[in-house]
């Protein structure tokens, strides 16, 4: 699976250089807490390949490749695609999560954190719908509606309750309800 220039806006440029240092991130790089999640993931999910929706620069999927998980990434940053170039060549899709450019179940498994608050609500459906088509399985956490200090991040346009959420999700998902990461989240929905 290649790069791909999609030609689709990036709400207006949101998603570039300056949301990953300084808007979104003060500098986003490979952070530790990107093993952690890589490990829980693997031990809840037990994922024989993964597409990472909401990849930025890939740093989940080549750390899934490095403990021999197949792996791939999206993101609809142009800027993130370039840097991913680097970080996970041949492995980046430019691309909105309600658009994906793969066939039908080409993945075991959908990764997908701290990026669906970043979707409009009218393109949610849409997107889980794709989740469904393109693999077998999702594992999902997002930021909720009641989490601390949410509503002031950069290009959260979907904040919902967890009830909203989980009302919404794909049959064959995992859904972190709590307020923490994947990695260190226990309170886990999966519907099935």
């Amino acid at each position: 699976m290649q790069d791909s220039s999609n030609k689709n806006e990036t709400f207006n440029g949101l998603y570039e250089e300056e949301y990953f240092n300084g808007k979104g991130y003060d500098n986003y790089l490979d952070f530790q807490v990107h093993g952690l999640r890589v490990d829980k993931l693997i031990k809840i999910a037990r994922p024989t390949s993964v597409l990472d929706v909401g990849c930025a620069y890939g740093y989940i999927v080549r750390r899934l490749l490095e403990k021999g998980i197949p792996a791939w990434g999206c993101d609809i940053s142009e800027y993130a695609g370039k840097r991913a170039k680097d970080i996970i060549p041949n492995r980046f899709m430019r691309c909105p999560c309600w658009e994906l450019p793969y066939k039908d179940k080409s993945f075991d498994l959908i990764y997908c954190e701290g990026m669906l608050e970043h979707v409009p609500e009218d393109k949610i459906a849409l997107t889980f719908k794709e989740f469904s088509r393109v693999a077998n399985r999702a594992y999902l956490q997002i930021a909720f509606s009641s989490h601390q200090n949410v509503d002031i991040e950069a290009g959260h346009v979907c904040l919902k309750d967890m009830n909203w959420w989980a009302e919404r999700i794909p049959m064959n998902t995992w859904l972190l309800l709590d307020e923490v990461a994947t990695e260190r989240g226990l309170n886990w929905l999966y519907r099935g």
